[in-house]
């Protein structure tokens, strides 16, 4: 008895070719959207380096105007206490730039898609990490590292006037400042890098979180 039922050799064929058409077509869509995402990226990746430059500059110009104006004519305790909080933002940011760099993007995505408040602002962290590297540890950490540079020298200043020393104890005195100063930053940005590498995810989706109190998820 004839099967009635059967598809012809013909049009099976003809389907399997229509299919085999429209993955080749599906296939070759995908990749002309990868290379647009890649040159997209590869654009915004050449334009950094100006951004970078002008936000340098803008910072850079702000801090030191804003330090100047409050060392000129200060006491010392004012330009210590410059100092320290210039270091420890200048610690902050780096360990910030440096955990960004380390951290692990798949939790992220998890708590973003669970709906974690700065779940997607931790994605957008991680997934641009050299940017974020890049601002915190080179931008603002060099700035912080400048101006407590500024701020020793107006505490090195200060010290040296009131002490009213000889001219080779003043030589001592402001190396000796500049020496604690430099050795701080040092230390303490080398304990940060280490607390940053192992602590990398907390850190970032503390960021995230408080920046999402600024910025809404979209």
């Amino acid at each position: 008895m004839k099967n009635t039922d059967s598809v012809p050799r013909s049009t099976a064929d003809e389907t399997q070719s229509s299919e085999e058409q429209q993955l080749r077509e599906q296939t070759t869509e995908n990749k002309k959207k990868e290379r647009a995402q890649a040159e997209k990226k590869k654009k915004k990746k050449n334009v950094w380096p100006l951004k970078a430059f002008f936000i340098t500059f803008l910072i850079a110009a702000a801090v030191n105007t804003g330090s100047e104006l409050a060392l000129t004519d200060s006491q010392w305790w004012l330009a210590t206490l410059l100092t320290v909080v210039i270091l420890l933002l200048g610690v902050l940011f780096d360990i910030i730039g440096t955990a960004a760099t380390a951290c692990d993007i798949g939790p992220f995505h998890a708590m973003a898609s669970r709906k974690i408040r700065g779940g997607k602002t931790a994605v957008r962290l991680a997934q641009k990490r050299d940017i974020v590297s890049s601002v915190c540890c080179d931008i603002v950490g060099d700035i912080c590292g400048i101006v407590s540079g500024v701020c020793g020298a107006a505490l090195a200043s200060e010290a040296i006037g009131g002490l009213e020393l000889s001219a080779a104890w003043n030589i001592v005195v402001k190396v000796a400042i500049y020496s604690v100063i430099s050795t701080l930053t040092i230390t303490f940005k080398a304990l940060g890098k280490n607390i940053a590498v192992k602590k990398s995810n907390g850190i970032i989706m503390g960021v995230a979180k408080a920046l999402s109190i600024f910025r809404k998820e979209g």
